[in-house]
């Protein structure tokens, strides 16, 4: 059947693209670490940089499988093509609303696992609505890849991301309430991370 080969093809399709866009953007933006050009560090977390790389690959290479191999293994919970196309667009809209928190944020991003004290408050955009969409986009984007792969090794990646954002915002929020005085105020209007629930 012409499905069994054309939707596989078309995730995996998906997944590469995502995959090499994703990586592209953070490459750019990481390039000789000029975000920490006259910024003083704030935290460092090299266990979290180590496993992040192998997250990234991990996720793509279980998707990619998941798509063309029902191997207990996988330990699949659905092979359904229209929850892959859910999935599909929540991880294509959560990455837009991350490269647009991203580009917001400006001179102001580093890398969570080599964080750097901001030159400004950001309060616009994204970050209207969120103090830190960025992690919002990127637990989304886990979320759409379980959807996608149908895979429960996913929620073994989801509780340990979830706990590293929990651990990084909990860093982020003392040395930005300490560095940035209108943060505290920032802090009061606007949610967490989802708005009007968190």
């Amino acid at each position: 059947m012409l499905s069994e080969i054309l939707y596989p093809t078309t995730f995996t399709l998906f997944q590469i693209c995502w995959a090499v866009v994703w990586a592209a953007r953070h490459v750019e933006v990481r390039r000789s670490r000029h975000y920490a050009d006259n910024r003083t560090q704030a935290d460092t977390n090299s266990r979290y940089r180590v496993v992040s790389y192998f997250l990234y690959v991990s996720q793509n290479a279980l998707c990619v499988a998941s798509f063309w191999s029902n191997s207990p293994l996988l330990l699949k919970i659905h092979d359904s093509n229209s929850l892959r196309i859910l999935g599909l667009i929540l991880i294509g809209c959560s990455t837009i609303m991350y490269f647009m928190s991203l580009k917001y944020l400006g001179r102001n991003y580093s890398p969570c696992f080599d964080s750097h004290v901001p030159v400004e408050l950001i309060s616009s955009g994204p970050y209207k609505l969120s103090r830190h969409p960025m992690y919002l986009g990127k637990l989304l984007v886990g979320i759409g890849n379980f959807i996608i792969s149908g895979s429960l090794w996913f929620a073994l990646m989801l509780i340990y991301l979830a706990l590293e954002t929990v651990r990084t915002i909990r860093n982020e929020e003392q040395y930005l309430t300490k560095a940035l005085p209108e943060y505290a105020e920032y802090k009061k209007r606007t949610p967490m991370m989802i708005p009007f629930l968190l």
